[in-house]
């Protein structure tokens, strides 16, 4: 019986130790140009305002779902862009990319916020409102 108490509170402290871990690495990212950005996606340079750089890769199973959210955001015109986190490794590295999927909130050329997680069209709509 203590050994199964020790193991759920060994597992929780885990839990709040990688979400804290995760919290910290994507607010280090905030305030970095977009630069590296723009060899993939030359349109995010000429983009003035906010834009959504989303970071997924095909054999995750949460981004699917996410990724039929962002194309039918982007085909309403918001200036979206898909990073294949696969195909792009350095790139991910040089972002700071921890884990799939990510919204990547772009204002006026610097990384203003990392969002991980699967998101709504709704929720990513909103991050793009002035």
């Amino acid at each position: 019986m203590i050994l199964l108490i020790y193991t759920v509170i060994g597992l929780g402290l885990t839990w709040a130790m990688y979400a804290v871990y995760m919290h910290v690495a994507t607010r280090a990212a905030e305030g970095r140009p977009a630069a590296p950005l723009y060899a993939s996606f030359p349109a995010l340079a000429e983009v003035r305002g906010k834009a959504l750089v989303y970071c997924f890769s095909p054999q995750c199973g949460p981004c699917r779902p996410m990724s039929k959210e962002v194309d039918s955001l982007a085909a309403t015109g918001a200036p979206v862009f898909k990073l294949d986190i696969s195909t792009h490794r350095e790139l991910s590295r040089e972002l700071g990319i921890r884990a799939i999927p990510t919204l990547i909130l772009i204002q006026d050329g610097v990384i203003g916020r990392m969002v991980l997680g699967v998101k709504t069209a709704s929720f990513m709509s909103r991050l793009l409102q002035p």
